[in-house]
C-alpha cells in the first residue's frame, strides 16, 4: 500500500465529526462525576486518551481536506448555490431548533481553517494534559481539575467546527464557562475566585454585543432575501434565476446563518449603487422590518463593530483585555491552554471565518486595526514593569493577539491564523516553562528573585530560551516570518479611505516588535541568567520530571519547524511563488480576496517580503533584545545600591500599576453602577416594594383582619340581632322612599 492510498483510507466520515467534540466531553462527564472512586492514575488516564482520541479524529478530518494531489480533493455541496466547496467536507445532523420561518441546523464543518485549528487545540491540548499529570500530582481536586479541562477542549472543539454563528455561539460560550472554572479553580482563595468572576463578567459584555450583531445579521439576511434580484446572482455563479431560488431554498433548509449562506450573500452584494445594475448595494436602503430607513452597509458595519466588541472580549482586546492578566490566578497549564493557545483566539478565528463579510466594511477593517494595534503597545508598554513572570507572559498574550488582529484589520488574514499557530506552540512553551520555573523553585514567581536557574534546570532552559528567541522574532525561527508576514501585508495592504492607516499601523507594529524583544529578553535574563538571588525561596531549584519537560520539547521543535508555514514554497499567482500557509488557506479566503478585487474598497497585496524587510524586521528584535542585554546584564549591575532618578521611579510605578485602568474602570464604571444600584436597592427594592408593597399589603390586610375578627363572635343570638336591625334598617330605608 503507498502513502496515497493509505492516506485515503484514513479519510473520517463526515457523519462521525461529532466524535471529535463527544470524547473530551465524555472525559470531562466521566472525571467529573466519578473521579473520586477512579483514582489519579485513572483519571489522567481518562483525561489525556479522550483528548488524544479527539487529536486523532482531528488528524484524519485534517488530512480529508488536505489531499497530496488536487485530483485527490474531497468536496461537499453548497446548499446555498450550485456550485460546489472544494477543500471541506461537512454533516448536517438536521434541525437544532426554529421558531416561525427561523431556524437553526447542528451542523459541523471541516475545511482548511478549522482543520487547522483543530490541530493546534487537541495537539498542543493533550500535551497541556499530559504535563498536568505532573503538575497537578498534589493537587486534591485533580479529578474536578481535568473535568474542566476536558470540557474545555470539547466547547473550543465545539466553535471551531460549528458551521453557523449560533452554533459556534455555544462554543463560544462553552468556553467561557470553563475557563471561570479554571480560572477560579482553587476558590478557597478569594482573590483567585475573584479572578475568575472578573473574567466572567467582562466576557459577559463582549457576549451580549455578540449576540446582537448575530440578530442584526439575521435582519440583513431577511431583508438581502426580500430585496435582492436576479442581477445580484449573477456574480454568485451560474444563471441568476436559479441561483436566486437556491439560495432561498437554502435559507428555509439551513437557516440565516450559516457561513456558506453569509458567504453567498456577500458574493452576491454590490459596492456600489453604479455597480448594482438594478440589484441590492451597500448603499441600497432596506425597504421594510426593523431595519427600514438604514443600508445595508451601514447595518452590515454595526453588526461587525458588535463583533469586534464580542471578540474584545474573548481575546482580551482593548478595551476588554483587563481579565487576562488576573486569569494567572488559575494553574499555569491552564495559562497554557486558554490564554495562549485557544480561548483567546476565538476572536481571530471567528473575523477569519467571516473575512467575506469583512473586506465589505473598511470602517469595520480600520476600527479591528487600530484596537489591535493600541492593544499591542499598551501591553507591551505594560510588560516592561511587570516582576511576575506569569504576569509579563499575560501581557504578552494581549500584545500578540493585538498584532493578529492587525493583520485581520489589514486583509492580511493568512498571516494572522499563521501567528495564531506559531504563538500557540512558542507561547504554550513559554507558559508552561514558566510552570516548570515555578514548580521548581518553591512556586517563586518573581523574576527578580530568581536568576541562575539556567545550570540547575537546563531543559527547561534551552526550550524556554527558543520560545523567546522565537517570539522575540529571531531568524530562522517561526516567530520571526509569521510575525514580519503580517507587518509586510499591513504595510503594501490599503483601506479605501483610510490609506493612511497602512504606514501608522506598520510603523507602531515595528514599534511594539522591539518592545517585544526588550520584555521578553528581560524575563529571560533575570529568570535563567546570573547569579541566584538570596532572596529566593530556596537556594536551589530541580528539574522537573519527564511528564513537563517532554511537552517542553515537542513545543520548542514546533516553534522551530513552523517556520515552514511560511516560506514561499508554492506556485501562485502568475507562477509567483506563495507561502505555504497562504496557498494552504487560499480556498478559505478565496472570496474574500475576490469581493475585495470587485468592490475596490480594499486593496490586498500578495507580495513576499524582500530581504531589506527580512534584515529590518530582524535589526529591530536585535535592538530591543540588545538593549535589554545591556540594561540587565551591565547597566543595572553596576548601579547596584544606587537610588533610581525620582522620575524613573514614577514612570515604573505608573507601568507597573498598568497605567491605571483598573483604577480609572473602577472609578468610571464600576463605582457609579454600584452606587447606582445601592440607590435603585434602597429606594426601589427596600422602600417601595418589600415595605409599601409587600409589607404595605400585609400590613393593610391583617390591620383588616383584626378589625373583621370581632363581628366573629360565635353567639348565634348577637348574629340574630344584627340580622334583625338590618332588615329593620331596610324596611325604613323602604318606608322613607315610599313616603317620598
Amino acid at each position: 500500500m503507498d502513502l496515497k492510498q493509505f492516506l485515503l483510507q484514513l479519510r473520517l466520515d463526515p457523519a462521525a465529526l461529532w466524535l471529535i467534540i463527544a470524547l473530551p466531553l465524555l472525559g470531562a462527564f466521566i472525571c467529573g462525576v466519578f473521579g473520586r472512586m477512579l483514582g489519579r492514575a485513572n483519571v489522567y488516564l481518562v483525561a489525556c486518551a479522550t483528548v488524544a482520541g479527539s487529536f486523532l479524529l482531528s488528524l484524519s478530518a485534517f488530512l480529508s481536506v488536505s489531499p497530496l494531489e488536487a485530483s485527490q480533493a474531497v468536496t461537499m455541496e453548497n446548499a446555498f448555490s450550485s456550485g460546489t466547496i472544494r477543500y471541506a467536507f461537512g454533516h448536517d445532523f438536521g434541525t437544532w431548533f426554529s421558531a416561525g420561518t427561523f431556524r437553526v441546523n447542528f451542523g459541523l464543518l471541516v475545511d482548511h481553517l478549522s482543520g487547522t485549528l483543530l490541530l493546534v487545540i487537541t495537539g498542543v491540548g493533550f500535551l497541556i494534559h499530559l504535563y498536568s499529570t505532573s503538575y497537578m500530582s498534589h493537587d486534591d481536586g485533580y479529578w474536578r481539575y481535568f473535568a474542566y479541562l476536558n470540557l474545555f477542549v470539547a466547547a473550543m472543539l465545539t466553535l471551531v467546527l460549528a458551521d453557523n454563528l449560533v452554533l459556534l455561539f455555544v462554543g463560544w460560550e462553552g468556553v467561557g464557562m470553563a475557563s471561570y472554572l479554571l480560572i477560579g479553580f482553587w476558590y478557597s482563595d478569594t482573590a483567585k475566585a475573584w479572578a475568575g468572576r472578573k473574567a466572567f463578567v467582562t466576557n459577559r459584555i463582549g457576549d451580549f454585543a455578540f449576540l446582537i450583531a448575530t440578530f442584526l445579521v439575521v435582519l440583513l439576511v431577511s431583508a438581502f432575501n426580500t430585496q435582492a434580484t436576479g442581477a445580484n446572482f449573477s456574480m454568485v455563479g451560474g444563471n441568476p434565476e436559479t441561483a436566486q431560488v437556491r439560495f432561498r431554498e437554502g435559507l428555509q433548509q439551513k437557516g440565516p446563518v450559516v457561513f456558506q449562506g453569509l458567504e453567498t450573500m456577500a458574493n452576491a452584494l454590490h459596492v456600489t449603487a453604479e455597480k448594482a445594475q438594478g440589484g441590492v448595494s451597500l448603499e441600497t436602503p432596506i425597504s421594510e422590518g426593523p431595519l427600514a430607513g438604514r443600508t445595508f452597509g451601514g447595518v452590515l458595519t454595526v453588526a461587525l463593530l458588535l463583533f469586534l466588541l464580542g471578540a474584545a472580549g474573548k481575546s482580551a482586546q482593548f478595551p476588554l483585555y483587563v481579565w487576562l492578566p488576573d486569569a494567572m490566578a488559575g494553574p499555569t497549564p491552564v495559562s497554557a491552554l486558554i490564554h495562549a493557545a485557544t480561548m483567546v483566539t476565538a476572536g481571530v478565528y471567528l473575523f477569519s471565518r467571516m473575512s467575506f463579510l469583512l473586506v465589505l466594511s473598511p470602517t469595520a477593517m480600520v476600527t479591528v486595526a487600530i484596537i489591535g494595534t493600541i492593544t499591542s503597545l499598551l501591553a507591551a508598554l505594560i510588560a516592561f514593569a511587570q516582576d511576575d513572570i506569569k504576569k509579563v507572559l499575560a501581557y504578552s498574550t494581549v500584545s500578540q493577539l493585538g498584532i493578529m488582529f492587525m493583520g485581520v484589520g489589514m486583509g492580511i488574514f493568512w498571516a494572522a491564523v499563521l501567528h495564531l499557530v506559531t504563538h500557540a506552540f512558542f507561547k504554550a512553551c513559554l507558559f508552561l516553562g514558566a510552570g516548570s520555573v515555578m514548580h521548581g523553585n518553591a512556586d517563586e514567581t518573581d523574576i527578580k528573585k530568581l536568576g541562575g536557574v539556567r545550570h540547575e534546570m537546563k531543559q527547561t532552559w534551552f526550550t524556554f530560551l527558543v520560545a523567546t528567541l522565537a517570539i522575540t522574532g529571531i531568524v530562522p525561527l517561526s516567530g520571526f516570518f509569521s510575525k514580519d508576514a503580517i507587518f509586510h501585508g499591513i504595510h503594501h495592504n490599503h483601506l479605501h479611505g483610510y490609506e493612511w492607516a497602512s504606514g501608522a499601523i506598520y510603523y507602531v507594529g515595528l514599534l511594539i516588535a522591539a518592545c517585544t524583544a526588550f520584555y521578553m529578553s528581560r524575563v529571560y535574563l533575570l529568570t535563567f541568567e546570573g547569579k541566584r538571588s538570596p532572596e529566593a525561596k530556596i537556594p536551589h531549584a530541580h528539574e522537573s520530571d519527564w511528564r513537563m519537560t517532554a511537552p517542553l520539547w515537542i513545543l520548542a521543535f514546533l516553534s522551530v519547524v513552523a517556520l515552514f508555514q511560511a516560506l514561499p514554497l508554492m506556485p501562485g499567482r502568475g507562477g509567483v511563488m506563495q507561502p505555504v500557509m497562504e496557498n494552504f488557506l487560499g480556498p478559505v479566503f478565496s472570496s474574500a480576496e475576490r469581493i475585495a478585487a470587485r468592490g475596490g474598497e480594499v486593496a490586498l497585496d500578495h507580495s513576499v517580503p524582500s530581504f531589506i524587510d527580512y534584515l529590518k524586521a530582524w535589526l529591530v528584535a536585535l535592538a530591543g533584545g540588545a538593549t535589554a542585554g545591556f540594561m540587565y546584564l551591565k547597566y543595572f549591575p553596576s548601579r547596584v545600591g544606587q537610588p533610581a532618578p525620582a522620575f524613573a521611579r514614577s514612570v515604573r510605578r505608573f507601568t507597573q500599576n498598568k497605567f491605571y485602568v483598573d483604577e480609572a474602570y473602577e472609578f468610571l464604571v464600576i463605582r457609579p453602577v454600584k452606587n447606582v444600584s445601592a440607590i435603585l436597592y434602597k429606594l426601589v427594592d427596600t422602600l417601595l416594594i418589600d415595605t409599601v408593597a409587600v409589607r404595605g399589603t400585609a400590613w393593610v390586610t391583617a390591620r383588616l383582619g383584626s378589625a373583621l375578627r370581632y363581628v366573629q363572635t360565635g353567639d348565634a343570638q348577637a348574629y340574630a340581632a344584627v340580622m334583625a336591625l338590618a332588615l329593620l334598617g331596610g324596611a325604613v330605608y323602604a318606608l322613607i322612599l315610599v313616603m317620598k
